[in-house]
């Protein structure tokens, strides 16, 4: 995923924080990659394994106290069709 697009998705229209950004959605990313127990992801990202990424961006830059676990929770269950080996 790139910058553009989880500036898109947050409406951030301003470049002064794009380094904090980017290391947020490098967090994101090896969070989802680790859930999902993957060691990269498909070469297609599937729309609800992005959504779970941007969910957890959010989280991380814009949320309200309150709001942080309702996003965590809401990325989990986009990123839970993707994870493998569940248990083992």
């Amino acid at each position: 995923m790139d910058l553009e697009t989880v500036k898109e998705y947050l409406n951030v229209i301003h470049s002064a924080d794009d380094s904090k950004l980017e290391l947020i959605l490098e967090a994101a990313e090896d969070e989802a990659l680790l859930f999902c127990n993957l060691e990269q992801f498909p070469s297609e990202i599937p729309a609800s394994m992005e959504m779970g990424i941007l969910l957890l961006v959010q989280a991380s830059y814009q949320a309200a106290p309150n709001e942080i676990d309702i996003l965590r929770k809401a990325a989990e269950v986009k990123l839970m069709p993707h994870r493998i080996e569940i248990g083992c």
